[in-house]
């Protein structure tokens, strides 16, 4: 009677003999995978079954391709348990629906591969499919939450995913499934002649691997090596040209449009239910970024309330007017009234990295949201190391009239936002701080901030991204 390890063993000399049937069969678990994936994470299953599946042993696990190929080894996925398939998939799906290899430009595709997935993978982790992927010489902490070109500016060079990882580049060392000459020519697409009727051929013996301290033998090595280098090239899957690339573009935003759209509708199965930032991230991908005034009126907005007045019609409806211009007594027209629900507070950074171009092009875009909001003052504080000024100014002296800046130290923000929460504890009042910085100073903790909203805002994109709060880019 065979025991369990050999029966594994026969099993896997059975793949090894029989490529074709390897290659067959990995191709219906991944169509289980898929399936799978529709049905109980809808968000994932469609994204994943826009790939075009391609079986080969030339890629140690899986490898995708710009032109939507995805080119996977029959014996890993046929190794891997299906729960972990499905994450890996959704993984892969997720690389190509964000355009990571469009998006890479010149940057060091490893390092790319490697900050692609660690954007990615909170994605995973909020549907319970976290994919394990894992990185070689990272070396630093890094923050959660952030995009794939923040990762790369963060990350050492050298930094590079697991070489079974390398989904958008090769492996520096070239990890792959054993070479064609383990199989038969027949299997493998070289010819008709099977490995067992060619006892000259390497890998000969019954399908099974050589021995890696045999002597190559010179009369094959030279036509082994010309075949591996012809299965390694991508002459047969030529670059797709830019109008290819822009249309892959255009059909992956529509498919996350679509995957959110299924996601919806039915009920969150994949997320539970359906995180806002889901929403706010397809909706990033699909629409132009949004000018950084508007996210600023955005936040501003969240701090009034508006209710309905009735006030007296304008003298230019002159149609309601009688001939001499008098209105009628009882004549009165809806309007708004905004009552401010907490107190807006503009920060200024005041050290010498932040010049006064950028402190008036600020100062003006803060004042035209605040008019359309309805407030008619702003606190603004100015600090560097410590605060140097803490005035409330009316929206049109930030709008037509400059500023004095003083200051020029060093960076601390925690001066001016642990004294905005003892004072936003003490009122009982919620404060929106809009802070206008670098980002290169010192951070209070959370803890210590927790009554605030703070919006950072910086005029180029900074080293790392804040440990708390949101982020603006000025654009």
């Amino acid at each position: 009677m065979s025991t369990p390890e050999h029966q594994g063993a026969t099993a896997v000399r059975q793949l090894y003999a029989d490529p074709a049937a390897a290659a067959a069969q990995s191709v219906d678990k991944i169509a289980a995978a898929r399936v799978w994936l529709l049905k109980e994470k809808p968000f994932f299953g469609v994204l994943s079954r826009a790939l075009t599946v391609e079986p080969t042993l030339q890629v140690p696990a899986f490898r995708l391709l710009a032109s939507d190929h995805l080119r996977f080894n029959p014996l890993v996925v046929l190794e891997l348990k299906f729960p972990m398939l499905c994450a890996r998939l959704a993984h892969l799906a997720m690389h190509a629906a964000l355009g990571a290899l469009s998006r890479r430009n010149h940057r060091e595709e490893r390092k790319w591969n490697a900050a692609h997935d660690l954007a990615i993978e909170p994605l995973l982790r909020a549907g319970a499919l976290g994919s394990g992927a894992t990185l070689v010489n990272s070396g630093i902490d890094l923050p959660p939450g952030a995009s794939a070109d923040e990762y790369f500016a963060l990350l050492p060079d050298g930094a590079r995913p697991d070489d079974l990882w390398c989904d958008l580049c090769d492996p520096p060392s070239q990890v792959s499934a054993p070479p064609a000459g383990q199989f038969t020519r027949q299997d493998d697409g070289k010819g008709d002649e099977p490995a067992e009727q060619n006892p000259n051929k390497k890998g000969s013996n019954r399908g099974e691997a050589p021995d890696p301290e045999r002597e190559p033998d010179p009369s094959t090595a030279a036509e082994g090596q010309g075949e591996e280098d012809e299965d390694n090239s991508d002459s047969d899957m030529p670059e797709p040209s830019p109008l290819e690339t822009r249309a892959r573009e255009l059909q992956w935003k529509m498919r996350l449009s679509a995957a959110l759209e299924e996601e919806i509708l039915s009920g969150g199965k994949t997320f539970g239910t359906v995180p806002g930032w889901i929403d706010e991230m397809v909706r990033a991908t699909i629409e132009p970024p949004p000018d950084w005034a508007a996210e600023l009126q955005r936040s501003v907005a969240m701090l009034t309330r508006q209710g309905r007045s009735f006030l007296r019609p304008s003298r230019r409806m002159s149609a309601l007017a009688g001939e001499n211009g008098e209105w009628p007594e009882v004549v009165a027209m809806p309007g708004r009234r905004v009552t401010p629900a907490g107190q807006l507070v503009a920060v200024v950074d005041t050290s010498a990295s932040i010049d006064s171009t950028v402190v008036s092009r600020f100062f003006g875009a803060l004042a035209s949201v605040a008019t359309a909001e309805g407030f008619d003052e702003i606190r603004v504080i100015q600090a560097d190391s410590e605060v140097t000024r803490d005035e409330v100014v009316s929206a049109a002296e930030l709008l037509f009239q400059e500023v004095a800046v003083t200051g020029r130290g060093g960076t601390d923000f925690g001066p001016a936002l642990t004294q905005l929460a003892r004072e936003s504890k003490r009122a009982a009042e919620r404060f929106t701080v809009v802070y206008l910085t670098d980002l290169d100073g010192r951070f209070p903790s959370p803890t210590e901030v927790t009554p605030l909203d703070v919006l950072w805002v910086t005029p180029v994109k900074p080293a790392k991204v804040p440990p708390w709060g949101r982020w603006l880019l000025m654009r």
